[in-house]
């Protein structure tokens, strides 16, 4: 397997002062160079610029990442057209601020040097995204939304958020930072807070219905946030959940930030009974010509007082889920994510800030945006102290639990794992029922039966090596959704060649598609 241990994948490239020296001995004429290469999309240039990634990077992770994008843009791969997009398709400001505060300051420079200072002082690493509810008011009322399990209490002051994102930037080095609801476009001082931190990306999860001509013109000359519109299907599904009218109002949303060429994606709730339309293949290439650059793919989890885990997509379904957003990202120019299927890219549950927490809208550091628990309250504590307590400590270390990491989640792969933390470390519920999926046996009973059959399937993956990380790895390609990656060249010589050219026909038997990789493979074919 060559998913290196998180530790080693954190670890500060050559020392700490390595990343200092380049930091103070031009540092900004570096980003000055990266702002050049990114102004035009030749295929030269971006190659160049994963050179000038590898230069910067501080650490292993950051080394090998570069290295893979690069190999992407060598045999031309659809991660190079989605680059193309963002530089030939976006408003440059809007351009520019997504790729720097991404990819130079959350990823490979100011997010690096901090982490490797914050490990000294602390013993850990912290998370690379910080999540918000900056408010828990909403226009809507989605079923099934956790949103309105809270409180209808005052939403955290701008000061305490100030301080929060203060710290997040400034000492954990965090610079992506995912804001939710409610519905963020609802408070009136999101968009002045977001401009306090321009080297900072928010990606904001949104209805979509308050975004104003007006709006829409700030955020392009703002250029550091980015709408990700929720979704649930087509216009029955989507308006069945959402409100009459809601799925027409998104796509001309989405016409409009694409004519001003502002970053926006989608985020997809799946359920047991949208799951297969939601990741067919039209559904999936409709997202992308409408000009989604980002799609998250999640599963509904039975969170909230008396959940329902009827609604959670069945085992088969999420391995299906697996497969179609595998697909979508190597064969679309969409970065698209599975948010339990790419444990394997996470290493991983990525929560108790292994890679994110949440704060919510009354300032409790929870591990999850799923997990509503905490120790901590921002307004009398810091993140640092939060990350730092029993209840977010174990978290962190349990995962990934026994190597698989195509059920990394807690709550409903691997139920017993919170429960223990619940009863050990005796978090507090931060709304009424926030417990239910951990304390009520019907519920209870419903999740360990998902989760046996969720085992079963995915343990026969994982051991016959049919997942993937992200993208292929230098000296793989991507085949199709059976194959996934091998080191042999598809019939015509570009990633996803297999499934138009009919050269894999092996169909969803799983022998058959070991069988085949183990013809294909020279080594380790499977891109992990």
């Amino acid at each position: 397997m060559r998913v290196l241990p998180q530790d080693l994948m954190w670890k500060a490239r050559g020392g700490r002062g390595y990343i200092d020296h380049l930091k103070q001995a031009g540092m900004e004429f570096v980003v000055g160079q990266i702002v050049n290469l990114i102004g035009t999309s030749s295929k030269r240039n971006l190659i160049n610029l994963t050179k000038l990634f590898e230069k910067i990077a501080g650490s292993e992770g950051s080394v090998r990442h570069a290295k893979r994008m690069r190999w992407l843009f060598e045999t031309d791969h659809p991660h190079l057209a989605w680059w193309q997009r963002i530089i030939n398709d976006l408003n440059p400001n809007c351009r520019n601020k997504f790729l720097l505060n991404f990819f130079v300051h959350g990823y490979y420079g100011d997010n690096q040097r901090k982490r490797a200072k914050f490990y000294e002082n602390n013993g850990f690493y912290p998370p690379t995204v910080l999540l918000t509810s900056v408010t828990q008011k909403c226009n809507f009322t989605c079923a099934g939304c956790w949103a309105h399990n809270y409180e209808q209490k005052e939403d955290m002051s701008y000061e305490t958020l100030k301080k929060v994102f203060d710290e997040a930037r400034d000492e954990l080095g965090i610079h992506i930072m995912p804001v939710v609801g409610g519905e963020p476009f609802i408070r009136n001082d999101f968009l002045d807070l977001a401009e306090q931190y321009p080297d900072c990306i928010f990606l904001a999860f949104t209805n979509g219905s308050l975004l104003t001509d007006e709006k829409i013109e700030r955020l392009k000359k703002l250029g550091n946030v980015a709408p990700m519109f929720s979704l649930g299907g087509w216009e029955e599904s989507t308006d069945k959940v959402r409100g009459k009218g809601t799925f027409k109002m998104v796509m001309e949303k989405m016409d409009r930030l694409k004519e001003a060429g502002i970053f926006f994606g989608v985020s997809l709730t799946m359920t047991k009974e949208s799951t297969e339309e939601i990741i067919s293949d039209e559904y999936m290439k409709m997202l992308a010509d409408k000009g989604s650059l980002w799609t998250w793919g999640f599963h509904y989890v039975p969170v909230g007082e008396n959940p329902d885990p009827s609604v959670m997509p069945t085992a088969e379904q999420r391995e299906d889920i697996k497969k179609a957003l595998y697909n979508a990202r190597n064969t679309l120019p969409m970065m698209t994510v599975d948010f339990w299927g790419d444990g394997p890219e996470m290493m991983g549950c990525i929560a108790g800030g292994r890679q994110y927490i949440h704060v919510n809208a009354k300032g409790d550091v929870e591990p999850c945006t799923f997990v509503h628990l905490a120790t901590h309250n921002v307004k009398d504590s810091t993140l640092t102290e939060a990350l730092a307590s029993p209840f977010m400590t174990a978290i962190r270390k349990g995962a990934p639990y026994d190597g698989n990491m195509l059920r990394p989640c807690m709550i409903v792969d691997r139920p017993w794992v919170l429960r223990g933390y619940y009863k050990k470390y005796k978090p507090y519920e931060t709304h009424r029922g926030a417990a239910d999926y951990l304390t009520k046996p019907e519920i209870m009973e419903q999740i360990d039966e998902y989760a046996e059959e969720v085992e079963k399937i995915t343990n026969e993956s994982w051991e016959n090596d049919y997942y993937m990380t992200l993208f292929p790895l230098p000296g793989e390609y991507y085949h199709d959704r059976n194959v996934l990656c091998s080191s042999k060249t598809p019939h015509g010589g570009r990633h996803g060649g297999c499934e138009t050219a009919g050269c894999c026909s092996c169909g969803k038997d799983l022998s058959a598609v070991k069988k085949l990789n183990d013809e294909i493979k020279e080594e380790d074919t499977v891109s992990v």
